[in-house]
């Protein structure tokens, strides 16, 4: 069989189990008759496997019988076989002093190990007696039972064949029991048989076991000491069949032959990828997680890309894509290949049919002035592409299109230049320019009041208005990422999206219905055990489900506790730090009121107690020891698992109730233990379509009730919640302009000061005045310009046209009244929102929407002015 085109996939596997025709142990009814074979091959056929080890002692005849007789009575059947060469070998490592059995598994293409080949192997391997006597028969001579029973082989003879067989190729696994007679019944009290434990597994490939043998094999320091790192072995399960009663086995559920899963092709070459990622390659149980996965959430797992050229198009410009077909592996997360292999473009034209958010980064489907590529005019729009999910769902878009950034975002795409970005980025700090220097030689020497320049003596007066003009704009900063966010939440767009996240969750609820394991009735049970046994199944179940509950709501408590902790200590810290800068203050103080002869203590009385926070602390915490401790108890049949409240205990109970579980099912008969997997497959379906639906009370954001209620609160109250802020908005404008209006005082006790002496110079014709007021800061254009995209559509997006509406604007403006200032700058975003008459959105015409807020409402633009003019009459 070919190599898959979509790559490596789960399927079940089974390398060992034996033909009608074995030859030691043969259970079959019919041994070797056409009745019997014909009956074994149906059985092949119609079981859930789809790779066999066809297994015989000291000989290969029967994968090829098994070969030849289901190829003539399943023409088009798609199993695949290999050769399992079966071998006792001489050499024991058990305490029992048995002899384990040795397995070779040979690459199946004919052209390598054909009949020919496997029978000269067969033929260079010698065996001898079991009873040690010196007959020495070499495989093909052994033509009866008893000679087979007697035979055996050293693990030598068997390299050394395999070596006179394939020279340095090694077209074969070999595998070696865990169990039984096999590597983990090893006699650690016999050095000799240590060291031949160590080497067996030094030379095998994968080991004959189940699921519990797995972390063993895994390991690196499982050689005895001294004797070296070992390298991670992958573990099978197989049914070893050797009746019809044991091919039910096939089915995955009876006891103790568990199902083996490998993510590979169907060849021995992906066989092979087990031995170098058996972690990730092999799964012993019922189902790997991501076939439950590809089951429940088919809407998240992609199958097949197509792109073609349109009929219309007369390939004037290349072929680029026609009838370009393209399988995908469920498991896809990456796209490798050499440079100029099309990686781009296949990930662009993903990343386009998934309506992906960063378009602005695609590399293949741009056109632009620095890099003219795939949509420049008279290519893009000559294709499409279509992607199909698991459920059969389509997704198809002409590649001249763009995606969609009202509907969800199916596909994550990452693209080199996002990161590229990122990385580069830099961010630029804004300064603000300097309050204009005013004349300070008119300034009454008792007005200086010690001060040696206009800039120290403003410092001076106006620090306080400063700090809350300070405070004030941090308020107003944090309540327009507010603002922003119920903003967006307010557009059309954004209900749009909500919808489609809607229809989205619910094509995943119809796909999670259509996946609902078909109900098995409850088998009746067979005798007095296996009804006791199904009772305390039910019981330790419903027990399970309990501590399963009962461990979420802990994670949920631990959580809580956790931002609780968090809050606490921040508060803690804002304490300290309020605590800090009013020493600091009075420290700066101290001086001033030195002068003036009064004692700062008598003034100031600055007392701090954090007890009663430091016990809240101490308590919080002592709660969270409480969830988060390991008490590391041995659990038994009489602890009472509901008794513990941390989260590690309850993990570990339940984990030891599942283990129990597991042990209770091995037990059962065939139909018990599929009932009992419909259960589990039937309550994993329900947690799942739970968690799509959403649940009644608390449904988390994206779950489709979560999702409902989102649309709810922007039809129903996210209208007046974002007139609320605005009020608020308007409210923190008003503080900041009146902390403004603080330093205009300034320049207006100023005013007085000089005035005095300003009427000395007045005459007839000639008079100098001094003016206090607001002016807007003349660079007000140039900064609120760069805060607009001047490449969309919108009010300012031509230079002449917004320069003349912002010149009106600001003429129209009266800056001493705060009424004004707000009209102003609600104006600016009014005209933003509608333009010629067409309603936009802020967000499609700034930057960055709270930047432009943060600027147009903080008034940094608005500056209190101390200016001199004189006026000179004619004669």
């Amino acid at each position: 069989m070919t190599n898959s085109l979509e790559g490596s996939l789960w399927r079940r596997w089974d390398l060992h189990l034996h033909t009608p025709a074995t030859r030691l142990a043969n259970g079959f009814e019919g041994v070797g008759t056409d009745t019997a074979w014909d009956r074994y091959i149906d059985l092949l056929e119609s079981s859930p496997v789809q790779a066999f080890g066809i297994t015989e002692y000291f000989g290969c005849d029967a994968f090829f019988e098994t070969q030849e007789r289901y190829g003539r009575k399943h023409p088009n059947g798609n199993k695949v076989f290999f050769a399992n060469l079966e071998l006792r070998l001489s050499e024991s490592i058990s305490k029992s002093g048995a002899q384990p059995h040795l397995h070779i598994i040979f690459d199946n293409d004919p052209a390598v190990c054909g009949h020919e080949t496997l029978t000269r192997l067969c033929t260079n391997l010698e065996t001898q007696a079991a009873d040690d006597s010196e007959v020495r028969l070499r495989c093909v001579d052994l033509d009866t039972p008893g000679k087979i029973q007697a035979a055996t082989v050293s693990l030598d003879q068997v390299l050394k064949a395999l070596r006179d067989t394939f020279g340095n190729a090694k077209p074969y696994l070999l595998v070696f029991p865990a169990n039984n007679d096999g590597l983990k019944s090893t006699d650690s009290n016999s050095p000799r048989k240590v060291q031949l434990a160590d080497r067996i597994d030094r030379t095998c490939d994968a080991f004959f076991g189940n699921a519990g043998n797995r972390d063993f094999f895994l390991r690196t320091d499982r050689y005895a000491a001294g004797s070296g790192s070992s390298d991670p072995k992958p573990v099978l399960s197989g049914s070893d069949a050797h009746s019809f009663t044991d091919m039910e086995r096939l089915s995955g559920d009876v006891a103790g032959f568990p199902p083996t899963w490998i993510k590979a092709d169907l060849t021995f070459r992906g066989l092979q990828q087990i031995c170098f990622e058996p972690a990730d390659r092999v799964f012993i149980g019922a189902e790997p997680l991501v076939l439950m996965r590809q089951r429940e959430d088919g809407t998240k797992f992609l199958k097949e890309l197509t792109i073609n050229q349109l009929e219309t198009y007369d390939e004037r410009n290349g072929r680029w894509f026609k009838n370009v077909d393209i399988p995908l592996n469920p498991e896809l997360t990456a796209i490798i290949g050499n440079k100029g292999s099309c990686k781009s473009a296949l990930v662009d034209i993903l990343g386009l049919l998934g309506e992906s958010r960063q378009e602005t980064f695609f590399s293949f489907l741009v056109d632009g002035p620095k890099s003219k590529k795939f949509r420049q005019p008279g290519y893009a729009e000559n294709f499409s592409a279509e992607i199909t999910w698991i459920t059969g769902k389509t997704e198809r878009k002409k590649l001249d299109e763009r995606a969609d950034p009202i509907l969800p975002e199916t596909i994550r795409y990452l693209p080199q230049n996002y990161f590229e970005q990122l990385t580069n980025e830099i961010e630029i700090e804004k300064f603000r320019n300097e309050i204009e220097e005013v004349v300070f030689s008119h300034v009454d020497e008792s007005d200086k009041l010690g001060k040696g320049s206009f800039a120290e003596l403003e410092e001076f007066k106006t620090l306080q208005a400063k700090q809350e003009i300070s405070i004030l704009k941090r308020r107003l900063r944090e309540l327009n990422i507010e603002i922003v966010r119920l903003e967006e939440q307010a557009s059309p767009r954004y209900r749009l999206q909500l919808q489609g996240q809607l229809n989205a969750k619910s094509e995943e609820l119809a796909a999670i219905d259509a996946a609902k394991p078909k109900e098995l009735v409850k088998p009746s049970q067979e005798d007095a055990e296996q009804r006791a046994l199904t009772a305390e199944l039910e019981q330790k179940t419903e027990l399970l489900n309990s501590l399963t509950e009962k461990m979420q709501r802990c994670v949920e408590a631990t959580a809580q506790v956790k931002v609780e902790v968090q809050q606490i200590v921040s508060l803690q810290e804002r304490l300290m730090s309020l605590k800090s800068d009013a020493e600091r203050t009075i420290l700066e103080l101290s001086p001033q009121l030195d002068a003036l002869g009064l004692d700062a203590s008598a003034i100031f009385s600055l007392t701090l107690d954090l007890s009663a926070i430091d016990s809240k602390v101490a308590a919080i915490r002592a709660q969270l020891a409480v969830l988060e401790t390991d008490s590391k108890l041995e659990w038994s049949e009489t602890t009472n698992l509901s008794a513990f409240e941390s989260l590690p205990d309850q993990r570990r109970a339940h984990a030891f109730v599942s283990k129990q579980i597991d042990g209770l099912k091995e037990k059962l008969g065939a139909p018990q233990r599929q009932y009992q997997s419909y259960l589990e497959r039937l309550a994993s379906w329900q947690k799942r379509r739970e968690e799509i639906s959403g649940a009644a009370t608390d449904s988390k954001p994206d779950s489709l009730r979560g999702v409902e209620a989102q649309l709810r609160y922007v039809d129903e109250e996210l209208v007046q919640v974002l007139s609320d802020k605005y009020a608020g908005r308007r409210a923190i404008v008003a503080e900041i302009f009146e902390s403004k209006l603080k330093v205009l005082r300034f320049y207006a006790d100023l005013k007085r000061s000089v005035e005095s002496k300003l009427e000395r110079v007045r005459s007839d014709g000639f008079s100098i005045e001094i003016d206090t007021s607001f002016v807007m800061d003349s660079d007000f254009r140039r900064k609120f310009i760069e805060l607009i995209n001047r490449r969309r559509r919108g009010a300012f997006r031509e230079a002449q046209d917004g320069e003349s509406e912002l010149t009106r604007r600001i003429a129209e403006a009266n800056w001493n009244d705060v009424a004004s200032v707000l009209a102003f700058a609600d104006g600016l975003l009014d005209k933003m929102r509608e333009h010629n008459g067409e309603p936009m959105n802020i967000s499609d015409q700034a930057h960055d929407v709270k930047e432009l807020y943060d600027f147009l409402f903080s008034l940094e633009y608005i500056d209190a002015r101390y200016e001199c003019t004189h006026t000179t009459e004619a004669a």
